[in-house]
């Protein structure tokens, strides 16, 4: 809130005892308000029987009310009107002349006086007007002051209006900054959920991957999507690869494989329009990725890398951030999932070992059996007298529908 300075005015305070200055060259004139004054009106008499005299108190001492004689031995008393309005605003000015005129009067009262008393004047007259003079300044220094105190206490509260106005304008800045960070946690929350319940339908490390591609494709929209593996040894392998406008033959996998994948395992995420990727993509991967715009994230689970996603397509329509948020929300639910099918899978496959199999205590790999491509492996499942461990499949899953050659259901 504002301080409570008092903010200065120039009118001055009510004086107990006004003081009334008479400038005029004439003693008995002097001695005429002396001797009324002191007995009819309460006052102070000052006294100046010249301009010069008169000035020199004006700007030392306040005034009350001032009766000025028009002629006088150094100049015009009516030239002092003007001293009297810059030097004591507030004060009255009776103007008395021996020679009154009509002229005269109003070129007093033009200049600031607020009566004009002819000479020769009696007692009861002088009495008469230096009360009513007195009586009207002080009413008007009186409205003046309540006036003034009005503009104090408009100006302060302006002030305090314009405080509690920016302090609003914080608030509301405040609340808007606390809305938009609870919609952007609201939705990073909602994505998190969306994609665990789309997950709950795999049952196995084929379906994760074909139902992790498909979420991306409706968050995202059509791309190619890849998701690669990671091995013992971070030797990363395809698992797999949607095409959306590129293949996803060996010279463009190779490349990935030396080029983006190891950037996303260094750095977590890489997000590239297509001059950056001219820039950062290796020469190999231009040769198949020229004027795309291409994302990784590399999925870590317990500090350790398991896979990397890569999303691509055509600098045409690039990804955005919401695409970029997206994929970061979920690339730790997809580490999580990944662990724990990968184990589900590994025990499974531990506890159908015989004991006399020629691999008994062989550290089986990460991932169990290599995994091929999506758009490379057959879907028809082996049969049981085969010797193949047999595939299983929810054939009922919209996120399969690629797998059955199907259109996309989005």
């Amino acid at each position: 809130m504002p301080s409570a300075t008092a903010i200065p005015t120039t009118l001055p305070a009510m004086s107990l005892c006004p003081r009334v200055l008479l400038i005029d060259d004439e003693s008995d004139l002097h001695e005429l308000f002396a001797d009324v004054l002191g007995r009819e009106v309460r006052c102070r008499l000052l006294r100046a029987t010249s301009v010069a005299e008169a000035r020199a108190i004006l700007e030392s001492q306040p005034v009350e009310l001032v009766v000025i004689d028009v002629h006088l031995p150094d100049g015009d008393g009516l030239s002092l009107l003007q001293t009297i309005r810059k030097a004591q605003p507030f004060a009255g000015a009776i103007v008395i002349t021996g020679k009154p005129s009509v002229d005269g009067a109003i070129s007093a009262l033009r200049c600031g006086a607020t009566d004009f008393l002819p000479k020769p004047f009696s007692a009861d007259q002088l009495v008469e007007r230096i009360r009513r003079a007195l009586n009207r300044q002080q009413l008007e220094a009186k409205n003046e002051r309540r006036l003034g105190r009005l503009r104090i206490a408009v100006r302060r509260l302006n002030d305090a209006r314009r405080t509690v106005a920016k302090k609003v304008d914080l608030l509301c800045n405040d609340l808007i900054g606390a809305y938009g960070e609870l919609s952007r946690q609201l939705d990073v929350v909602r994505t998190q959920e969306g994609f665990r319940k789309y997950l709950r339908e795999a049952r196995d490390l084929e379906q994760l991957l074909c139902h992790t591609m498909d979420w991306i494709l409706r968050q995202a929209g059509y791309c190619n999507v890849a998701v690669w593996l990671a091995g013992d040894d971070q030797d990363y392998q395809l698992g797999a690869y949607m095409k959306y406008t590129i293949p996803g033959e060996s010279a463009l996998t190779d490349a990935m494989r030396g080029g983006i994948i190891p950037l996303a395992a260094r750095d977590g995420f890489v997000h590239l329009g297509t001059d950056e990727a001219g820039d950062v993509l290796t020469p190999r991967e231009l040769e198949h990725l020229s004027g795309q715009t291409v994302m990784a994230v590399n999925c870590t689970y317990l500090g350790e890398s398991l896979a990397t996603v890569v999303l691509f397509r055509s600098g045409k329509t690039p990804f955005g951030d919401e695409d970029a948020a997206m994929l970061k929300t979920i690339s730790p639910l997809f580490a999580v999932a990944l662990a724990s099918v990968v184990r589900r899978e590994s025990d499974a496959e531990m506890s159908e070992d015989s004991p006399t199999d020629e691999n008994d205590g062989d550290s089986p790999d990460r991932f169990g059996d290599s995994f091929d491509s999506f758009d490379q492996t057959d879907d028809v499942p082996p049969s049981e007298g085969s010797g193949g461990r047999k595939r299983r499949r929810d054939k009922t899953s919209d996120a399969d529908w690629w797998k059955r050659g199907e259109s996309p259901p989005f």
